[in-house]
């Protein structure tokens, strides 16, 4: 272990300064990685419609079957565009999380 008089005798070596610098900068950048993908992984959790989306095809074909002829058509075509919505939706969430980066210098 490197005693109080040997760092102060190379505090002023510029490749010293240099070597601890791009040490901190590797250690802040593992540090922010590693937290970001704690983030990315709690908004993905948050973000999920899987869940949403079976409940929603239950009360879909339960509603559907319940009409005939062309109200069964116009709620047919009101479920697509509810379901092209969905997957807009969770696309557009999957685009943000991933939109979070680090920089690395």
């Amino acid at each position: 272990m490197q005693t109080l008089n040997d760092l102060l005798e190379h505090k002023d070596d510029p490749i010293r300064k240099k070597m601890q610098l791009q040490m901190l900068k590797v250690d802040m950048t593992q540090t922010t990685n590693s937290k970001l993908q704690v983030v990315q992984k709690n908004l993905k959790t948050k973000m999920e419609m899987s869940t949403l989306q079976t409940e929603l095809n239950e009360v879909y074909s339960a509603l559907l079957y319940s009409f005939k002829g062309k109200a069964q058509k116009a709620l047919a075509q009101r479920i697509s565009e509810s379901a092209k919505l969905i997957v807009k939706t969770e696309q557009d969430g999957e685009t943000f999380i991933n939109s979070f980066k680090t920089r690395n210098t």
